[in-house]
């Protein structure tokens, strides 16, 4: 009886309690979305704030880049002013440039021509100066291998040659001073000084290393034939003395050199032949080879 009392009484009262129930949850919602509208307020209101701050930052940028362009473009019409100005001021003075240095290469295409003309000269004046040297050579060399023969007129004066040399010359003196030009290569001085030198003392002890020296000056100015002559008259007048063998093989050596073939051949042969023990005799054989004149068999059975 009393448990379907409240059995009942529970049906009786369940739609009222369901009914507080549902009202309090829609308060409770209703709280809820309150409380989210206003986050959602305050939100906008950050956004706003941030959103006025950007626009304000963007457009100081704005003035800033308009102000930077106005100034560029200032500067730029400043610089175009100046560059006109600077090219007003040089257009004159470069074309005055231009012209110079066309006239200045004219002046020095000129002087070019004239420098080349006056080496022409130059060298022909020295081709005339090296023959007339030459031919004085020839004839100092033939004055010391024959003293020409004095005419009547001359007579005394050969005479007084012959007597003896001029006063205040010696032998001693002479050849030293010759052979003191001829170590410091002045040539053209020694070799006057050997040729006097021979006339007055030629039967001294050095007149054969004068004589030999009158070739060796040649022969380092490359004049082959006059070489060969003054080596020959060492073995001519002097053919025992210890300059001859010395003197036979640079006779050999000008020969070559003058493109006499045969005759410095035989001269070479007969260095050989008659010293044997000479140092310079390898090399004999070696010029003979290289003229052709003799085989490396020859070399072998001589040594």
């Amino acid at each position: 009886m009393n448990a379907s009392r409240l059995l009942l009484l529970s049906i009786a009262l369940s739609p009222a309690i369901v009914l507080g129930q549902k009202k309090e949850d829609i308060l409770s919602i209703q709280r809820d979305v309150a409380t989210l509208d206003e986050h959602v307020k305050q939100l906008q209101k950050a956004l706003d704030d941030k959103m006025g701050t950007l626009t304000a930052l963007v457009q100081q940028s704005i003035d800033a880049s308009a102000k930077t362009a106005s100034a560029l473009t200032a500067m730029q019409h400043s610089v175009d002013q100046k560059m006109a100005e600077q090219q007003a001021k040089l257009v004159t003075p470069v074309a005055t440039l231009g012209t110079k240095v066309d006239e200045m290469s004219g002046d020095f295409r000129s002087v070019r021509e004239n420098v080349a003309e006056l080496v022409r000269h130059m060298n022909d004046l020295d081709a005339k100066v090296t023959d007339i040297s030459s031919a004085v050579r020839t004839l100092a060399a033939a004055q010391v291998a024959k003293p020409p023969d004095p005419s009547p007129g001359q007579a005394g004066t050969a005479q007084q040659a012959t007597d003896g040399p001029p006063a205040g010359m010696s032998a001693e003196l002479s050849y030293t001073a010759a052979l003191s030009d001829y170590n410091g290569k002045k040539d053209n001085l020694a070799i006057d000084e050997f040729v006097q030198y021979l006339k007055y003392f030629p039967q001294s002890a050095n007149a054969p290393n004068a004589q030999y020296y009158i070739g060796q000056i040649y022969y380092r100015s490359e004049d082959w034939e006059n070489a060969a002559k003054g080596f020959d008259l060492v073995l001519e007048k002097y053919p025992k003395n210890p300059k001859t063998a010395d003197a036979q093989y640079m006779k050999a050596c000008a020969l070559m050199n003058a493109k006499h073939k045969t005759a410095a051949a035989q001269e070479f042969k007969n260095f050989i032949a008659a010293y044997p023990e000479n140092a310079h005799v390898k090399e004999a054989h070696a010029h003979l080879r290289q003229l052709g004149m003799e085989g490396p068999a020859a070399t072998r059975r001589k040594n």
